[in-house]
C-alpha cells in the first residue's frame, strides 16, 4: 500500500511517502533554507508529487497532523486520537482516498519506528499540541494527557518567551537550545528561590525574572537565573518520569522539548532504556504519521535504509575515497576548518557526519573562531563532538552510546580540549560506530595523525540558516564564511 504523511502547518514543514516498505522524507527547510520553513497553505507541497512520480489515485491513505486553529474551514475533533476527515485542498489535487487527522502527540510518539526498538511507554514533551495540551503518555492508548493551564505556558513556551524577554536573537524556536548553553556561565543560587511551589503546570512562573534584563547588559545576572531555573526543572522532570514508568521500562522520548541534552542526560541516568529518536521535534511527525497507517492497515513492517541519512536532498555525484579521506584528516591535524558534504544529509537538526563543519577539538580558540567567523553566532555557544564509539569513556564520563548527539557528559580532561569543552567542563558528544563506514573512517584517518579519536563536530551551516540541502548551498557558505576547506563528494575545495 501507498501511504503520504503531511505535517504542512506553521513551522519546521515534512512529509514523508511510503511506497510499501520503502520510504522518503523532505523537510522543507533544507529546500527552500529558510530555518523552520513551514507551507503557507496544504497545497504548496504539491510539487512533491510530481518529483516523486506520485499519481495521487494510486495512493491508498493520506494522515496530517493540523494546527486546527487556523483551518477553521476544516470540521476537527481535538479530542479523538485519530478520525477521517474531509480536506477539499487534497481533494483538488486529485486524491481520493481516506484522509486521518493525527493527534499531534500520538505521532510524535510514533515517530520513534525509526529506531527499531520496541518501547513500553512513550513521553511526549513540547510546546504544545492538539487541544493545548503539552505532555502525553501512550502505552497502546494515551493514558495521561496534561493540558497547558489557564494563564500559563508550558515548558516549551517558557523557554521561547524567556528568550525573547532577555533579547535572544533569531527564531524563538531555537531560543531554547542557546538558553541550555547560558546555564553553564551561571552560578547555583538555589537558597535564595523557593522551589516548593513549582511543578511541570507553572514552570513558566518559575522562569520569569520579574525584572527587565537584557542579555547584553546583565548577562551574568541571566546566566544565575537560568542556572537555577533549569536545575529545578531538571528535577521537576526527573521526578515525573520517576512516577510514571519503571526503572526497565523502554521508554521513547519526543517533542521539541526533548531536544534538551541537559535534561535528557538527567534522565538517562535514572531510566538507562531512555530512547530518543535524532528527529524528536516536529519534523518527525511525518514519519510518525506514517507509521499510524502502517499499523491501521496491518501492513508490513517499513525498511528505512540508510537512517539516519534520510533527507531528500541534493547528494554529491561522487563518492570520498580514501586518498581524499586522508587528506581531508591531514587539514584537520593542522588545524583548517572543514566543510563536509558526503551522501544524503541527516534527520534532525544534528550534524551527524554528512552535513558537518569540523575542527581539530585541540585548537586553543577554536570555539571563538567558529562563532565569530565560521557560523556567526552568540559567542557563548558551545561545541559538540563526534569520538569513535570504543573510545568514548576514555575521554567522557559516558557509558553506552550517543548516536544522534542527544546526550551532555562531563570532558574527563577538561584543559586539552577547549574548542569542545563548555565553561562547565561538559560536551554533547556523538559515538561513531563502524556502522558510519565514511565518517569512522576519517575519525580514524584522524586518530593516527594525532592520536585523537575525535573531532570538534557542528551542523553545516550559517548562524539562522538550515543545514545545507544542496551542493551550491555548502559553496556559498564556503564562499561567505572563514572555512578552510570544502570536501563535497571525492572534491576538495580550497581557499
Amino acid at each position: 500500500m501507498k501511504f503520504i504523511g503531511l505535517r504542512l502547518c506553521e513551522h519546521d514543514s515534512n512529509i514523508s511517502y511510503s511506497d510499501d516498505i520503502t520510504v522518503k522524507y523532505y523537510k522543507s527547510e533544507r529546500d527552500f533554507q529558510i530555518k523552520h520553513h513551514g507551507f503557507n497553505n496544504l497545497t504548496d507541497w504539491k510539487f512533491l508529487i510530481k518529483k516523486w512520480k506520485i499519481n495521487p489515485k494510486d495512493i491508498d491513505a493520506i494522515g496530517i497532523v493540523l494546527d486546527c486553529f487556523r483551518h477553521k474551514q476544516i470540521h476537527c475533533n481535538e479530542q479523538k486520537l485519530f478520525e477521517i476527515i474531509d480536506i477539499d485542498e487534497l481533494k483538488s489535487l486529485g486524491f481520493e482516498c481516506p484522509i486521518f487527522r493525527l493527534d499531534h502527540h500520538l505521532a510524535h510518539s510514533l515517530s520513534i519506528w525509526t529506531l527499531d526498538v520496541p518501547t513500553t511507554k512513550n513521553f511526549v514533551f513540547d510546546g504544545f499540541g492538539d487541544d493545548r495540551i503539552f505532555h502525553s503518555i501512550f502505552t497502546d492508548q494515551r493514558i495521561l494527557s496534561c493540558p497547558i493551564k489557564e494563564n500559563h505556558l508550558s515548558f516549551g513556551q517558557s523557554l521561547a518567551k524567556f528568550g525573547v524577554e532577555i533579547g535572544l536573537d533569531g527564531n524563538d524556536l531555537d531560543h531554547a537550545g542557546k538558553i541550555m548553553a547560558l546555564k553553564g556561565y551561571g552560578k547555583l543560587r538555589t537558597k535564595n528561590i523557593s522551589y516548593q511551589k513549582y511543578s511541570l503546570d507553572n514552570l513558566d512562573d518559575l522562569w520569569n525574572t520579574h525584572q527587565n534584563f537584557s542579555i547584553h547588559d546583565n548577562f551574568e545576572e541571566i546566566c544565575c537565573h537560568v542556572n537555577n531555573c533549569h536545575t529545578k526543572t531538571e528535577k521537576i522532570f526527573a521526578e515525573h518520569f520517576s512516577k510514571y514508568s519503571e526503572k526497565n521500562d523502554v521508554i521513547g522520548y519526543t517533542g521539541g522539548v526533548a531536544q534538551n541534552t541537559v535534561i535528557n542526560s538527567k534522565l538517562k541516568k535514572i531510566r538507562k532504556n531512555l530512547q530518543v529518536p535524532p528527529h524528536c521535534n516536529d519534523e518527525g511527525l511525518s514519519l510518525g504519521i506514517i507509521e499510524f497507517l502502517r499499523q491501521y492497515f496491518d501492513q508490513e513492517k517499513f525498511n528505512i535504509d540508510n537512517f539516519p541519512f534520510i533527507q531528500d536532498d541534493e547528494s554529491p555525484e561522487s563518492r570520498v575515497s580514501k586518498n581524499t579521506i586522508k587528506k581531508t584528516a591531514e587539514f584537520l591535524a593542522q588545524g583548517k576548518i572543514v566543510g563536509w558534504y558526503q551522501g544524503h544529509g541527516e534527520i534532525g537538526p544534528r550534524a551527524l557526519g554528512n552535513r558537518s563543519i569540523l575542527m581539530n577539538p585541540m585548537v586553543t580558540d577554536g570555539k571563538e573562531i567558529l562563532n565569530k567567523k565560521v557560523k556567526h553566532r552568540e559567542f557563548f555557544r558551545p561545541f559538540g563532538a563526534s569520538i569513535l564509539e570504543d573510545k568514548t569513556t576514555k575521554y567522557f564520563d559516558f557509558e553506552g552510546k550517543s548516536e544522534y548527539m542527544l546526550y551532555v557528559m562531563d570532558v574527563l580532561d577538561k584543559k586539552s580540549f577547549p574548542a569542545i569543552t563548555h565553561v562547565d567542563g561538559t560536551c554533547r558528544i556523538q559515538t561513531v560506530s563502524k556502522n558510519l563506514t565514511t565518517y569512522h573512517s576519517l575519525i580514524s584517518e584522524f586518530e593516527k595523525i594525532t592520536g585523537l579519536p575525535m573531532l570538534l563536530n557542528t551542523s553545516l551551516n550559517n548562524g539562522g540558516k538550515p543545514i545545507c540541502g544542496h551542493i551550491k548551498d555548502a559553496l556559498k557558505l564556503f564562499s561567505e564564511s572563514n572555512l578552510d576547506i570544502l570536501v563535497i563528494g571525492d572534491e576538495i575545495y580550497l581557499k
